[in-house]
């Protein structure tokens, strides 16, 4: 296994880099194609953007499945246009004040800038979807678009509602994280021609390791720290979001302190995080959250058993490692400090 403690993202995407460059110098060129008077903005979008997880994710797909050509790169872009449409609005419903370690849109231009701003990165990847020959291709992005859309918005219908189940929970951030992983290691097996097969094991690869990756997320906002992570950190307490640690937190707390815990999580104070976070690390929240991120991250593994062996498969198997290894780290700081 790797020394992640050592190797970061860019270095395990070191495969597909010439590749992940070329998505870049797509991205940059995106810009000219929006309207004069927001390419100011849009540029700043792009600069403060993160690790482009899904361009890579659909990069080393289409190498596990014969090959990166143009389309991957075009269509990486449509899907990377869209994850940042939906970080946009993300930012304007948390309130959250980081995104990537710099000032979050609506901090700098306002929220109705802001949600406009990400419509337009919507409309602008389903035109360069549309451009594309084939309609499954247009018909998959523009699903899961809509997927994600529903999925944020069933979040907010649940917000502050202490009796939301885990399954509940799964099945909402499958819609908001797992559906943009699956269409992006779809997409690079079917730009490949693979087997009907090969491209469904390959979806569900990308939404079960969605799962896993955005548990770990979640995880971050309650357990992690902001000088690390880069962006603002207790906003789904904040918002009344019950991701799996809080969930967990209720299901380990006894009858008698529940009522106490529930409230605690209502009133969503930056204040009480602290006890919050006291409490999760105190009755088994920590491993529980561990174990399911590596159930989903073995989920995942088990998808690509049988396909034939490459570096880009491997290189998929390193990032599930990688989770699991920053999950723990994760973990282990927060027991720590």
């Amino acid at each position: 296994m790797p020394d992640f403690k050592k190797l970061g993202l860019l270095k395990l995407f070191e495969p597909v880099a010439a590749d992940l460059k070329r998505v870049e110098c797509a991205l940059a060129e995106q810009v000219s194609g929006f309207e004069p008077h927001i390419r100011t903005q849009v540029q700043c979008l792009f600069d403060a953007s993160g690790k482009r997880l899904r361009p890579a994710l659909m990069l080393l797909a289409g190498g596990a499945t014969g090959g990166v050509n143009d389309k991957h790169v075009a269509m990486s872009v449509a899907v990377e246009l869209i994850h940042l449409a939906t970080l946009v609005h993300d930012d304007v419903l948390d309130e959250a004040e980081l995104r990537h370690g710099q000032p979050a849109a609506h901090a700098q231009w306002g929220n109705t800038i802001s949600v406009l701003l990400g419509d337009c990165l919507f409309a602008r990847a389903l035109q360069l979807t549309a451009t594309h020959t084939n309609t499954d291709i247009c018909c998959r992005v523009s699903s899961a678009a809509n997927t994600v859309c529903a999925g944020e918005i069933l979040q907010n219908q649940r917000s502050f509602d202490l009796g939301i189940s885990r399954e509940q929970y799964l099945d909402m951030i499958n819609m908001k994280t797992g559906a943009l992983f699956a269409l992006s290691s779809e997409l690079g097996a079917l730009l490949n021609g693979a087997a009907p097969s090969v491209i469904k094991r390959m979806r569900d690869f990308g939404s079960h390791l969605g799962i896993a990756y955005q548990i770990y997320d979640d995880c971050v906002d309650i357990f992690g720290q902001e000088r690390q992570s880069g962006k603002s950190l207790g906003t789904d307490i904040r918002k009344g979001k019950l991701t799996l640690p809080l969930l967990l937190l209720l299901e380990h707390t006894d009858d008698v302190r529940r009522t106490e815990v529930g409230e605690v999580i209502l009133r969503g104070a930056d204040a009480e995080r602290r006890q919050l976070l006291d409490l999760a690390l105190g009755n088994g929240v920590v491993s529980e959250s561990l174990l399911t991120i590596d159930s989903y991250v073995q989920q995942a593994r088990s998808k690509l058993a049988g396909l034939p062996d490459n570096v880009h498969i491997r290189t998929l198997v390193s990032l599930m490692d990688f989770i699991s290894y920053k999950s723990r780290t994760l973990m282990k700081e927060a027991v720590a400090a």
